[in-house]
């Protein structure tokens, strides 16, 4: 990567307005596949954690849908510094790699690519190792109704199957191969205990697939109805900028900037 960071406004068809990325010189961003996250349906009164949240498409997706909170966890500080071009009142990123246990640092192995296969547990030569805050990941879900994991083979040390709160309603993880792991094993028993606790899948996993080995699962949860800023029209849904409107709705410039399908459902500030 050049040693100024090259910041790319992105259109994307799962994102409302798009997102920022950071790319290698003459390199197309990555964009993350989103049907398993997209199979969920959002709330507004959701409090969506996203744990290996990249460059935020899903983060985004939500707080600007709106859902009442949005917390995104993501390690790799030029991924980190991308989610925090984003100024919404009920969208907060923090830079931390999440883990199983109570130690306050993790140590990132960072490729030399755009960082979507960086990782807390793989290390190969062509990355280098950085160390950055940890958060345990049953403090990270405390009172979470979403949780979306992709943590490139992180996910067989957060202990899934013993961390339910009671308000979670909804679970998207993408299980990633791992040499060092019983991986097959271990994400088949996370799934099990998964379904154990109520939770119904929406997507399976699928085992044979060589890239994306992600589901999705629901369970019933009363939902409540809420109100913020956001919904009331006090702060724009696109970009948090203070607005003078009725209902959930976008400033004059993220009006322009979105496509006509995802302004739907949104006005027109006056």
């Amino acid at each position: 990567m050049s040693s100024v960071l090259e910041y790319r406004y992105v259109r994307s068809n799962d994102v409302p307005g798009g997102l920022f990325m950071v790319t290698k010189d003459g390199e197309k961003p990555f964009i993350p596949s989103m049907r398993e996250c997209n199979s969920i349906p959002l709330h507004y009164s959701d409090n969506v954690v996203d744990i290996g949240a990249y460059m935020g498409q899903y983060s985004i997706r939500c707080a600007r849908f709106p859902v009442s909170k949005v917390t995104a966890y993501e390690p790799t500080p030029s991924s980190y510094q991308i989610l925090t071009k984003l100024k919404l009142p009920n969208f907060k990123p923090i830079h931390a790699a999440i883990v199983g246990n109570d130690r306050e640092e993790a140590t990132l192995h960072v490729s030399s690519g755009i960082g979507v296969t960086n990782s807390t547990i793989l290390s190969f030569s062509n990355k280098k190792a950085i160390t950055v805050p940890a958060v345990k990941y049953s403090d990270a879900i405390k009172d979470a109704t979403i949780v979306k994991i992709d943590v490139e083979g992180g996910e067989y040390n957060f202990h899934i199957e013993d961390n339910f709160p009671d308000s979670l309603r909804a679970l998207i993880i993408d299980f990633h191969p791992v040499s060092q792991y019983r991986w097959l094993e271990e994400a088949k028993e996370i799934v099990l205990a998964i379904e154990r606790e109520g939770f119904t899948s929406v997507i399976s996993p699928d085992w044979s697939n060589e890239w994306a080995r992600a589901g999705s699962w629901m369970r019933e949860r009363d939902l409540p109805d809420v109100t913020n800023p956001m919904l009331d029209g006090i702060v724009c849904c696109g970009c948090g900028e203070i607005i003078d409107s009725i209902g959930k709705s976008l400033c004059i410039n993220c009006w322009k900037r979105w496509s006509k399908r995802h302004r739907r459902g949104y006005n027109l500030a006056s």
